[in-house]
């Protein structure tokens, strides 16, 4: 789950959500991975024991890096991976190639992300533990990419495994109800990538419980 930048997760909020995932998680039996904004990574992971992400890393090594996310710094923080390549905060491929053995060497998982089923084929062969399919189009939009979009989450996962990929292929965009999770299941998701839909729902464990819930 992506907090993003929204105004209900700044601060303390970021806290409250994670807290709320872990319980959802111990509740539900499912895995679900948190990505707070990097200012609150240290104190979600110091407080939670479900997986803590950043929301996204640097591909620069220098140490006079002003403003950069390095990954040590992460690792340092207590993150257990990173989600990298979202739409919001794309990089090319030449710092992809670099940064995906750099993660690895350092234990943290990747969450890599691709907008189409031919970009997902194309960075299976980077083997991270997570690829992750959303059309920019509908990210925050409430129309589900599993209903709106079937062929491409099917599609993808089927560039994945052809590609050699073992990890598991996440789809996201509009995915906002329990319906959305199990069609995505369906078409041969193994999990879903959510922000908005959590983020800004009035009970935060009744909508996680919704959607975990939806992928048994």
């Amino acid at each position: 789950m992506n907090f993003k930048n929204y105004a209900e997760i700044i601060g303390e909020g970021s806290l409250r959500l994670a807290e709320s995932s872990q319980r959802v998680s111990d509740a539900s039996g499912q895995q679900v991975i948190v990505a707070p904004p990097s200012p609150m990574l240290a104190l979600v992971a110091s407080r939670v024991e479900i997986p803590v992400y950043a929301q996204g890393v640097s591909a620069t090594k220098k140490e006079m890096s002003t403003g950069s996310v390095q990954p040590e710094a992460v690792k340092a923080a207590g993150a257990r991976g990173t989600i990298l390549n979202h739409s919001e905060a794309r990089l090319p491929a030449s710092s992809l190639k670099q940064l995906v053995p750099r993660l690895a060497g350092l234990h943290l998982d990747v969450c890599l992300c691709a907008g189409t089923a031919m970009e997902v084929g194309r960075l299976a062969k980077l083997g991270t533990p997570y690829l992750a399919v959303e059309p920019p189009e509908l990210i925050g939009t409430g129309i589900a990419v599993s209903k709106a979009r079937p062929q491409l989450i099917s599609g993808s996962v089927r560039a994945a495994r052809e590609a050699g990929f073992i990890g598991k292929v996440l789809c996201g965009a509009g995915i906002v109800s329990g319906s959305d999770v199990a069609a995505a299941v369906r078409l041969g998701a193994d999990g879903v990538l959510v922000s908005s839909s959590v983020v800004k729902a009035a009970d935060w464990e009744s909508k996680l419980l919704e959607l975990s819930r939806s992928l048994k």
